[in-house]
């Protein structure tokens, strides 16, 4: 069998089916985390210009806006996917990079509306979705994203596309078709980091994905072999031309994709999370402040340098690239989250005086094991004298660094409040976690829309 027919039946088969119960409660913790970032995302400048936009461009009533409002199936998936990334605070896959839920989920909820599908059928296609993209990210990384592309984008894409296809019914046969479209529609470089158009690759694939699918639904013409062969999408969006067949036909690990989903406590690029982890839990348990510290010294993994492109930020967008913003955050403030990634609080003149005290250093191969680089070492030298040092060897948050449900839970809620009040996130939460037993996803999506009483 072809290698693209092959991940379609595969695909079609685990919406059928559905996720093991272990599995489904990682779904469903993933889906509720991007539920919440989404709805602050709409209220971001990113959010706000991406729903302003598809207001003008993809009106409908066919699918819900995170936050409010209604777009075309495929301006939803735009904007809700857009939401998701827009402060950087959704999840990623733990053994590649890669952000997963928003474009898969935001296509799966625009779809699942257009289909009137229940919570069963959303869930396993979202899950549908995640292992086609963890699938095909793997077959062709590093190569890929080392020649400056963007997985979220490019690869989120045919992710987008299993999951709407598999809501629409599609055959293995018309999936592949899709997959076809979707190849010649994804993109994403990562030199649009630090902007506006990093958060909109997430919405780009979600819509892509979906239009993908409709397209063959309706019949439209693409090949169904569009990851084989040295045209095909694996070989040409990897510099060396080749991949891994494998990494396809069987998923990477022995395990589901969405088990490999790791949740992002800190909105940030997920490369400073460990270092931030690791000065979090060295300023509670030393009660430090800046005024005490001499300096920081954090050690990376030296792949971590090609993405910490924003030594010197100059708004909140670029301080998600730089660990020299994310640890004078933590520092002032014991933690970090949506409240110190503003503009206001990165020009601040005391946020500049504690980024003085941060030095970056790197080391090959940090910690071994290949983890992306994600773990960090976290040196304090304070003003009399005495050193502090904490490691984090996996990113917090991540399947082997997992953290507690109530830091999650925190999150949710603080990434709801200004869209929701307590009672209605509440609402969605709980909507989310009895997901597979909705018969009608009409409460969950009222509620998103901030109709509270429905």
């Amino acid at each position: 069998m072809g290698l693209t027919l092959d991940l379609a039946e595969t695909a079609v088969g685990i919406a059928a089916d559905g996720p093991p119960r272990e599995t489904l409660d990682r779904a469903k913790l993933a889906i509720r985390d991007y539920l919440g970032v989404g709805l602050y995302g709409s209220r971001h400048p990113v959010g706000e210009r991406v729903g302003a936009f598809v207001e003008a461009a993809e009106p409908g009533t066919a699918a819900t806006l995170l936050g409010g409002g209604t777009a075309s199936t495929t301006g939803a998936a735009l904007a809700n996917g857009t939401f998701g990334h827009a402060i950087d605070y959704d999840d990623t896959f733990e053994s590649i990079v890669l952000h997963p839920t928003a474009p898969v989920f935001a296509a799966a909820l625009a779809t699942a509306e257009r289909v009137d599908a229940d919570g069963e059928e959303l869930v396993g296609s979202y899950v549908a979705g995640v292992e086609v993209a963890y699938r095909i990210a793997h077959s062709v990384y590093p190569g890929h994203y080392d020649n400056g592309w963007h997985l979220t984008g490019t690869v989120g894409t045919f992710g987008a596309a299993a999951a709407a296809g598999t809501l629409l019914d599609l055959s293995p046969e018309t999936l592949a078709r899709a997959f076809g479209v979707a190849g010649s529609c994804s993109s994403s470089l990562k030199k649009n980091f630090g902007t506006m158009t990093k958060p909109l690759h997430a919405g780009h694939a979600a819509e892509m994905g979906a239009r993908a699918a409709l397209l063959a639904d309706a019949g439209f013409g693409a090949t169904g072999e569009v990851l084989e062969g040295p045209m095909g999408y694996c070989s040409v969006m990897n510099p060396t031309g080749s991949f891994d067949e494998g990494d396809i036909r069987e998923s990477p690990g022995g395990h589901w994709g969405v088990e490999d989903v790791g949740l992002k406590p800190y909105p940030s690029g997920v490369i400073t999370h460990a270092a931030m982890e690791a000065l979090r839990r060295t300023v509670a348990e030393r009660d430090l402040a800046p005024e005490g510290v001499e300096r920081v010294v954090v050690t990376l993994d030296e792949a971590a340098s090609e993405m910490l492109i924003h030594a010197d930020p100059s708004d909140e967008l670029e301080a998600k690239f730089s660990i020299e913003f994310c640890l004078a955050a933590v520092l002032r403030e014991g933690d970090a989250g949506v409240a110190e990634f503003s503009d206001e609080y990165v020009t601040a003149p005391a946020t500049r005086e504690s980024m003085a005290l941060v030095e970056r250093a790197f080391e090959a191969d940090l910690f071994g094991g290949g983890f992306a680089g994600y773990g960090a070492r976290v040196t304090v030298e304070t003003t009399d004298g005495e050193e502090y040092v904490a490691e984090e060897r996996r990113a917090p948050g991540s399947p082997s660094n997992p953290l507690p449900e109530e830091r999650w839970r925190a999150k949710f809620h603080e990434c709801a409040a200004p869209v929701l009040d307590r009672d209605a996130a509440e609402r969605v939460a709980s909507l989310t976690a009895g997901l597979e037993g909705l018969d009608d996803l009409t409460p969950l999506l009222a509620a998103l829309g901030g109709d509270v009483e429905s």
